[in-house]
């Protein structure tokens, strides 16, 4: 098979030879691609994006909005590591909450409501003034390798070959895609736009194992035809959050309203008598969807409890009249869904403006990687929904490590690999590539040993260091950064070092102020710690630093109240770090410890790693085998050759 595609590679070749050669290309222009696209070249690698609609790069073909719990973070950390999803989403704001702010900040999160045509328009302006980047319309069809069995370049269907050292493919919905109304398919990615052909074989001729999943998106209707009186009015924020760590970024500007209404009685008893016309249940359609952004069909099978369903009504856009049904994504038929939105209170007289679908498609199960996202070819990465996940922050944060990869992969230099201690990116990663897939992967808090210590807004703090040493952080903003860590880090101190004493007249006026009792001298850092007591309560008292940010305070807040869980998830890693630096005997023999599963043996013994840290790296060894692992080299107990 590798001698026909060099061959057919070097006929391509003969006929175009005006094609030029690129360090890496990128498939598809999502928000996987796009973040991998800027990554590499911004990296320092000639980058090729080739996208089937240059019209739609950066696209929100279902909810156009950006965060939620945990995917905020995400959000975070690929602004920290200098990605564009966080900048785009401040540019592009039309509603912002903080969610769970009555729980602890390991939950809270920013969740914003974009204007999608703003959001695609802001990145196509990013993408088209990149140095070291083209774009261009294609559909990749095939993949070519060298004799070495490594990429040697991509050919497009209508006749294009383009040479590089490295691919990273984020095909999302478009890898096969079929589109559901119904029992009616069509052959599409996602609404009005093909899918692609002919490269889900290719992989499978290179012995990749791939599968299908569905999503879905529901109806959308006319803003205008709402009856306004009857919903809940839901407001933005006025306290301003922000994604991005860079304040040039901080515009602020006028928000929208979202609203709330909810499902009835008889919204449950007509999609019920007609289950058997939806794709899924109607037998039609055989892939896995969402366990977490369930349809209403499978909300009214599965939670049979309940008398009714929240429903969200969310603008797309400042200057069209779009609104966006958040809860009643369906494929049933679109007759159907016309009549199950006019049983919602609000929507009685609606206009239904473009109707819901189901989409399934093709997948790679992420197993088959390393955690670095690059595959069993060399210079073939990964990323995206084509690797098992749903949402646009899981796909952009994938993404941005594949881009990063394929660039140091393509110049020879070293790749990174995030851990789940060290990042949410890292968490995300690390169980794509241990376990195997059932429904398509959402990123959750709980997913997160260690998730105090991996909030968003700590997440420059962690990250940046490592974005500033791929070039991807620039020089203004990493002076910002350490002006930020020098301001945090004395204020630290000064809070650590100023006592509050037994005798002193700011006790007595703490004491009378607030309603606490200080029975014994403190410092300033304790007091904050109190659940009772915060910096604002400083700055009453003028004990405050007048120059700290709101965000800067934040976060001292949450370390000091915190210290104690904090502290203990820090031991956590640091014997998780020595656990990593564990040598593996060069001699053992992997396939005779019959604890691990056979994958993982398969795996240790091909890729032969030296430490346990560089197992961890390794695609298909779950946190089971690791263990397993480790449990056999601290006994010493003898597998050798």
């Amino acid at each position: 098979k590798n001698l026909t595609f060099c061959s057919l590679e070097r006929n391509f070749q003969k006929k175009n030879n005006a094609f030029k050669k690129y360090d890496v290309i990128v498939i598809g222009a999502g928000h996987a691609g796009c973040e991998a696209a800027l990554a590499s070249c911004n990296s320092g690698a000639s980058t090729l994006l080739l996208t089937l609609n240059l019209d739609k790069v950066g696209w929100q073909p279902c909810n156009p909005s950006i965060g939620g719990p945990a995917k905020s973070t995400l959000v975070h950390e690929i602004d920290a590591l200098g990605g564009w999803m966080g900048k785009l989403s401040d540019r592009s704001f039309l509603h912002k909450k903080i969610l769970n702010v009555s729980k602890g900040p390991a939950v809270w999160s920013l969740r914003v409501q974009t204007d999608k045509r703003e959001y695609s328009e802001e990145l196509k302006k990013v993408l088209d003034s990149s140095k070291n980047l083209n774009v261009q319309e294609g559909m990749v069809y095939d993949l070519f390798l060298k004799e070495d069995y490594t990429i040697k370049g991509i050919g497009t269907y209508f006749g294009g070959f383009f040479e590089c050292e490295a691919v990273v493919l984020t095909t999302g919905t478009f890898l096969g895609g079929t589109i559901w109304v119904g029992s009616k398919k069509i052959s599409a990615g996602r609404a009005g736009e093909m899918s692609t052909f002919g490269l889900t074989e290719s992989l499978r001729k290179f012995g990749f194992k791939t599968g299908r999943l569905k999503t879905g998106t529901p109806p959308r209707v006319d803003s205008r035809t709402i009856n306004y009186k009857k919903v809940i009015n839901q407001e933005s924020d006025a306290l301003e959050s922000w994604f991005s760590f860079d304040e040039i970024e901080w515009n602020i500007k006028k928000t929208m309203n979202c609203f709330i209404t909810h499902t009835s009685l008889e919204t449950f008893s007509l999609i019920r008598k007609n289950l058997h016309l939806s794709p899924k249940y109607g037998g039609f359609m055989k892939s896995t969807g969402p366990r977490y952004c369930p349809s209403i069909e499978d909300k009214i099978v599965r939670f049979t409890g309940k008398l009714e369903h929240q429903i969200f009504l969310e603008p797309e856009g400042r200057n069209i009249n779009e609104i966006y049904i958040q809860g009643m994504s369906t494929g049933l038929p679109e007759k159907l869904q016309l009549e199950a939105l006019k049983t919602i209170k609000g929507l009685e007289k609606v206009k239904m403006v473009r109707p819901a679908y189901s989409v399934d498609y093709d997948y790679l199960n992420a197993t088959q990687l390393d955690k670095n996202l690059m595959a069993k070819i060399p210079g073939l990465f990964f990323a995206g929904q084509v690797c098992g996940t749903t949402g646009y922050e899981e796909a952009g944060a994938q993404g941005l490590i594949a881009g990063i990869n394929a660039s140091s992969f393509s110049r020879k230099k070293q790749m990174i690999c995030l851990t789940r201690e060290g990042s949410f990116i890292g968490t995300m990663i690390d169980d794509l590539c241990t376990k195997v897939l059932k429904e398509p992967y959402r990123v959750l808090t709980s997913r997160s040993e260690f998730r105090l210590l991996l909030r968003g807004d700590n997440a420059d703090l962690r990250l940046t260091s490592l974005g500033r040493k791929l070039n991807l952080i620039s020089d203004r903003r990493w002076e910002k950064f350490k002006k930020k860590i020098k301001r945090i880090q004395q204020e630290s101190l000064r809070l650590n070092g100023t006592l509050v004493k037994m005798n002193s007249d700011i006790k007595e006026e703490i004491q009378n102020n607030f309603s606490i009792t200080i029975r014994k001298e403190v410092s300033l850092s304790q007091l904050i710690g109190r659940p009772d007591f915060g910096y604002s309560n400083l700055s009453e008292l003028n004990l405050h630093d007048l120059h700290l940010k709101t965000n800067e305070i934040h976060q001292i807040e949450i370390e000091l109240k915190y210290k104690n869980y904090i502290e203990r998830q820090e031991n956590n890693i640091k014997y998780t770090e020595k656990v990593m630096e564990i040598k593996i005997n060069p001699n053992i023999n992997f396939m005779k410890i019959n604890q691990l599963s056979k994958e993982g043996r398969e795996k240790l013994t091909k890729k032969r790693p030296k430490t346990i840290r560089e197992a961890c790296q390794i695609g298909g060894v779950s946190s089971s085998d690791i263990q397993t692992l480790h449990f056999f080299i601290e006994k010493k107990w003898t597998f050798f050759d």
